[in-house]
């Protein structure tokens, strides 16, 4: 069963740093990876449009409204980490006038369809590719202050780079393709 310390770990592991049995255990491993997991999954989370952490949901209109520009305002869901695309009826097609300013989404439409990567939190929602592109991540960024090493920096900067890539690229193989819509030019021609 895939746990964050087990994450943690495999990431420690990679610059042969010694293991954690807790976040809180007060070792200066475990105060960095406490300090960094986190925000290092939540950056590499929305870094992609990975297929097991987007979510679609139909937002509610708020009944405030913006000072001038739009009519309406739509707040984001509160797991949201990065817009996918949003749109105004549920077929997913129609793409609405819309600006995102701080966590609110303002547009002139009546009912809004968002998709987005939301921020997981449960590491065994996460494939393994994606796990072990976080511990890579994580190694690369622990290198320098508990290894002391800029030559192993670069080393994981590398192997993360691969992990990354190695794991957006299965992520984009299980998904059908989205179907790009045609350019005024085709259809005119069509």
């Amino acid at each position: 069963m895939a746990s964050e310390i087990g994450i943690c770990n495999s990431a420690l592991r990679k610059i042969g740093a010694a293991a954690i049995t807790s976040l809180t255990e007060g070792s200066n491993n475990a105060n960095y990876c406490n300090e960094q997991y986190e925000k290092l999954r939540d950056d590499l989370l929305r870094s992609h449009s990975w297929n097991f952490a987007t979510k679609r949901v139909e937002l509610g209109r708020l009944s405030s409204t913006p000072a001038y520009g739009f009519d309406n305002e739509f707040q984001q869901p509160a797991d949201c980490l990065r817009v996918v695309s949003v749109s105004a009826d549920e077929s997913g097609v129609s793409s609405p006038e819309y600006k995102i300013e701080g966590r609110m989404i303002r547009c002139n439409e009546t009912q809004l369809f968002l998709r987005y990567v939301a921020r997981i939190t449960d590491p065994n929602q996460m494939p393994p590719d994606f796990r072990e592109a976080l511990a890579a991540v994580m190694a690369r960024d622990a290198a320098i202050p508990i290894a002391q090493s800029n030559t192993l920096r670069e080393q994981m900067e590398r192997e993360a780079q691969r992990r990354v890539a190695r794991a957006k690229s299965a992520d984009a193989l299980e998904d059908y393709p989205e179907r790009m819509p045609e350019s005024s030019w085709t259809q005119v021609r069509g």
